[in-house]
């Protein structure tokens, strides 16, 4: 609503599931109830019509049906189903009286559309639900330990736990489905697969070299490899490390997250508790509009720094055991002063110097 008026073409993007659609058909309710006339409300369903699968067909479509109009809203679900879809909507940006809104699944076709008009683009990001939005809807029992497990889908809230497995599956399936066939990518069982090897590592210091050859005898390439892995971005994201006391970037030995724990535990089920953690916590940071890094200082390493215009923090999640609180903390107290430290525990623990303690739960509920 913010960006009504605005010149621009508004992209809401992420994954499936996450409610982009529901987003976009409440929008157009509110244009209704601000008595915009149905005619001038175009809503277009790209995976549901094959009419408009082809960027021309699909310009040619809008234009019949609003040849009269000064003005409307063109409403587009799943853009990315459209072949060559950022032509069409470049060509309807400068072409028509239109107010654009689109969702898009896949990072690279959204991409696409930022290249073609660079200066004329908003990116909605929706992310499955954060804890704090989880927390409102389930019952308050168990709520941080369901989250961790099951995440934050629209799909999951208020579901019988003993199928909420089945449908994180169906739901991780559905989503990789989604990345083959708007990707056009070759073999289904390839890209599958690297899901899954990059879910059993996430959270570990890994490299593309040692990924490609988990696949050897599969993906055919490092090429083949490269590509397919460049189409996991929505689902997920790849961190680098960075040298604090040199500030630069190491040249390998990233680590991989993902949007959202169910999808993690649905594709990689035995993801110990000290991984969930972490990658709520990335999660957590990805949704707040954080770049997100992993930290060296010197020989010790730092889970993550994450950096946005107005902050940077310094961020030890702690395991559920096995190190101590005075171990963990010693890279961040070795930190300057005027750095934000923190270190994020399953309970409240007592810290050391100028480092301040925060529980997960409160965290992800905003802390």
């Amino acid at each position: 609503m913010e960006l009504k008026n605005n010149f621009s073409v508004k992209i809401i993007s992420g994954l499936n599931g996450v409610g982009k659609t529901t987003l976009l058909n409440a929008f157009a309710e509110n244009l209704r109830s601000e008595d915009v006339a149905e005619e001038e409300i175009i809503f277009l369903n790209c995976a549901a019509d094959e009419r408009l699968r082809n960027f021309q067909t699909l310009y040619e479509f809008v234009e019949t049906r609003t040849l009269e109009l000064e003005k409307f809203f063109l409403l587009i679900d799943e853009i990315d189903c459209v072949i060559e879809g950022e032509k069409a909507i470049n060509a309807l940006f400068v072409g028509m009286p239109a107010e654009i809104y689109v969702t898009c699944s896949t990072e690279a076709f959204t991409e696409k559309i930022c290249a073609l008009l660079p200066d004329n683009c908003d990116v909605l990001k929706l992310y499955p639900l954060s804890f704090s939005d989880y927390a409102k809807n389930v019952p308050a029992d168990n709520a941080l330990q369901n989250y961790l497990h099951f995440g934050g889908l629209p799909a999951t809230l208020n579901a019988n736990e003993k199928i909420l497995p089945t449908i994180l599956r169906g739901a991780a399936y559905a989503i990789m489905f989604d990345l083959v066939e708007k990707n056009s990518l070759q073999r289904a069982d390839v890209f599958h697969l690297l899901m899954k090897i990059i879910a059993q590592n996430v959270g570990k210091t890994t490299s593309l070299n040692q990924l490609f050859d988990r696949l050897k005898g599969v993906a055919s390439s490092i090429n083949t490899f490269r590509n397919y892995l460049s189409c996991s971005t929505g689902l997920f994201k790849r961190i680098p490390r960075f040298d604090i006391k040199n500030e630069n970037y190491f040249t390998s030995g990233e680590k991989f997250y993902c949007v959202d724990n169910g999808i993690l535990c649905a594709l990689a089920p035995n993801t110990d508790e000290n991984i969930l953690m972490e990658n709520a916590v990335y999660a957590e940071l990805l949704r707040r509009g954080y770049s997100i890094s992993s930290g060296k200082f010197g020989t010790m390493n730092i889970t993550f720094l994450a950096e946005r215009a107005d902050k940077k923090l310094f961020i030890q999640v702690l395991p559920v055991s096995g190190i101590s609180v005075r171990r963990i903390t010693r890279p961040l107290r070795a930190l300057p002063a005027d750095v934000e430290k923190i270190l994020i525990t399953s309970k409240r623990e007592k810290t050391f110097g100028d480092v301040r303690n925060i529980t997960l739960q409160d965290f992800l509920l905003g802390g």
